[in-house]
């Protein structure tokens, strides 16, 4: 969470976010202008759900280093 903390500093935007944890063990993250996506890095199965213009998109099975990389999507919908 400390990197999707940076990079909304970075992006100018709120850190104040609704962090929900799942029965499955994701995360599901909000801000209080938008739904940002979901995030699961434990387990066998990793994924990050993402908004891009009011479509839901997901990747799966990356390094941590790509769920990183698209923590912007978050970044532009917060």
């Amino acid at each position: 969470m400390a990197a999707l903390e940076a990079a909304l500093r970075q992006g100018h935007k709120s850190v104040a976010l609704t962090i929900s944890r799942m029965a499955n063990g994701a995360l599901s993250v909000s801000s209080p202008r938008a739904y940002l996506g979901k995030v699961k890095l434990q387990g066998r199965k990793t994924w990050m759900q993402y908004i891009v213009r009011n479509d839901a998109k997901s990747i799966e099975g990356a390094p941590l280093e790509e769920y990183i990389h698209h923590l912007n999507f978050w970044v532009r919908s917060a």
